[in-house]
């Protein structure tokens, strides 16, 4: 995709806007999605607890992460991003000292909700929303820049905890969280978040073009797209949410039962699983730049398309292992390259693909209504996965399940066309600037 965009002088904000949300994001998604899981076992030598009492508090954050999404994107349209980010950001910072004093399994759970919905407002919703208020030519590389943060920090921030456990106990693990969210995430929202360019005086990617800027210089374009009522009357938006759904169902169900099927069914050990449960993590991070570089030249549904095909992968190839009497970890290989790179690509080609379909001007409200099935998602697919092994002892109808379900979203995929209401909301009909 080429364009005869110029750069106007200086670096873009736009720019200094991603490296700071993929800061901001290796510790608020990278903590807040990954790094529960090691304080499990503390929790449990200290209060007792069994898993299933434990991973009660991973649903009820999956709930409360879930159905904010709408209201998160509601707030950023009438109060601005960076004022909601940075109450969010202070909820995370209290979360994570009240997780430092935590007492009973009531405690635990209401801590979960409160962290969910400050999880919800400071990670993927306003990093997609910004991402798309300030980029248009080059939203692909931006978005892959930004959303990196999440498996870098997905990758690194485990173990740093698991460090600090050992080293200070858990409850300081959680205070030098709180000291973390406080002295570097809210310092940066605070200074580089800005809802779009307009509010410093720039226009999107920072440069002006034939398309993007006014002949003979003026005000930047106002943002354009369908309204939410609009969106959510189309075709389009329940192709999506489908996606969406199956997306969430097959990967939750994948990622969080990975360890348990490479331990209790093929017989690795805890570490061996670990690794390389942690090496997909680690591959999402190339595949977030190398599908943000392409989503700048390719259509995003086809994109969008080809990351399903890499996670169907994932477990067809876990399957076919597991006929050939799977013994040697290192074959895992072929699971979390393909795995990794499309759960990287899935990320940054959706968001892409929503502005592309409905435009700007209400896409944080219509992505935190899409984004609303996190919960559904994820609450089908963990405890799905855990009954079909239940009731079978493998997890060979799991991996079936999965493949079919990524295969069928890469399907839908197809049946997209991003630029069908483009006609309708470029007219300025009324459907399609009503908030």
């Amino acid at each position: 995709m080429t364009s005869d965009v110029q750069p106007e002088g200086g670096i873009f904000h736009g720019w200094k806007l991603v490296g700071a949300l993929c800061c901001i994001l290796f510790f608020t998604a990278g903590g807040g999605l990954y790094v529960f899981p090691v304080f499990i076992g503390p929790l449990q030598r200290e209060f007792g607890w069994s898993m299933t009492q434990v991973s009660g508090a991973g649903a009820v954050f999956a709930v409360s992460m879930g159905l904010s999404n709408p209201l998160v994107g509601t707030l950023f349209a009438r109060f601005g991003t960076r004022k909601v980010m940075l109450v969010a950001a202070g909820m995370t910072v209290l979360t994570s000292l009240a997780y430092a004093g935590l007492q009973n399994l009531a405690m635990l759970y209401a801590i979960a909700f409160f962290a969910g919905i400050g999880v919800a407002a400071t990670t993927l919703l306003p990093a997609q929303t910004l991402v798309t208020n300030w980029f248009r030519v080059l939203r692909g590389r931006a978005m892959g820049i930004t959303l990196l943060g999440i498996g870098a920090g997905g990758l690194a921030l485990p173990p740093f905890n698991e460090l600090m456990i050992r080293l200070v106990g858990w409850r300081m693990a959680w205070v030098v969280a709180a000291g973390i969210i406080a002295g570097i995430v809210i310092p940066l929202i605070a200074v580089f978040v800005r809802t779009g360019p307009a509010e410093l005086g720039l226009v999107a990617d920072g440069a002006r073009s034939t398309t993007d800027a006014p002949a003979g210089g003026g005000a930047p374009p106002a943002a354009i797209g369908l309204s939410l009522k609009r969106a959510a009357a189309t075709q389009t938006f329940w192709l999506l949410i489908s996606i969406f759904l199956l997306q969430l169902i097959a990967v939750s169900a994948m990622n969080f039962h990975f360890v348990p099927f490479a331990t209790q069914e093929v017989g690795f050990t805890p570490q061996t699983a670990a690794f390389y449960y942690g090496l997909a993590v680690g591959f999402s991070i190339p595949g977030r730049l190398g599908f943000g570089w392409l989503a700048d030249r390719w259509s995003p549904e086809r994109l969008l398309a080809l990351s399903f095909l890499l996670l169907a992968l994932g477990p067809v190839v876990v399957e076919v292992l597991l006929r050939l009497g799977l013994s040697d970890a290192r074959l895992l290989w072929l699971y979390a390259i393909p795995f990794g790179v499309g759960i990287g690509g899935n990320a940054v080609t959706m968001p892409i693909l929503v502005g592309r379909c409905f435009g700007e001007l209400h896409f944080a409200k219509i992505m935190g209504l899409l984004m609303s099935g996190f919960a559904v998602g994820i609450l089908v697919g963990i405890p799905g996965a855990a009954a079909i092994f239940d009731r079978t002892g493998s997890y060979e109808w799991v991996l079936l399940l999965c493949a079919f379900g990524l295969s069928l979203a890469l399907l839908l995929c197809l049946l997209i066309a991003p630029n069908r209401y483009h006609e309708e909301f470029r007219s300025g009909r009324s459907s399609a600037v009503l908030p």
